[in-house]
């Protein structure tokens, strides 16, 4: 019985061959997918006009919230509290109660629950859990920019009790 040679050079040392990196999972978004999709960007563009029309910056809010209802928080993890707070400040903005926010940091904020409510987007909402992730990881992109407007936000609405 002939003795085979190593076919590697990991073989002939007797080590072991490091492991091939694994894909990413084809389930789950990667961010320029999300950032770069029609529906994101047809969100920002919304945004602005959102702002002009309080009737449709209450449907907004009113509509966020009876998706609030019926998602699963955990895609959401531990911006389920800013996204509460996102959705806050929209109405306090409208009612004309809360105005301490720049502009561009609430077009962010609109956009993102925009984009949260849409049913079609990068993984549309049908699909049970991931049809979230997409939300939840536009949801924690704008938080990046606006966290410290929402902290001071929820710091007015707690002097206000």
């Amino acid at each position: 019985m002939k003795k085979r040679k190593p076919s590697s050079n990991a073989a002939r040392s007797g080590k072991k061959a490091a492991a091939k990196p694994r894909a990413k999972q084809a389930s789950q978004p990667v961010g320029d997918e999300v950032t770069q999709s029609a529906a994101f960007r047809r969100a920002t563009a919304d945004a602005e006009s959102y702002l002009g029309d309080s009737r449709q910056l209450r449907q907004l809010v009113e509509d966020a919230v009876g998706k609030i209802n019926i998602i699963p928080r955990g895609p959401f993890a531990d911006t389920w509290p800013y996204l509460m707070a996102m959705i806050r400040v929209i109405r306090a903005y409208d009612r004309g109660e809360y105005r301490d926010i720049s502009s561009p940091k609430l077009l962010i904020i609109v956009a993102a629950i925009i984009y949260f409510v849409s049913p079609f987007d990068v993984i549309p909402d049908w699909i049970p859990v991931l049809g979230h992730i997409d939300d939840a990881f536009v949801v924690s992109l704008a938080l990046k920019s606006v966290r410290a407007d929402l902290d001071t936000f929820m710091a007015w609405e707690t002097s206000k009790v």
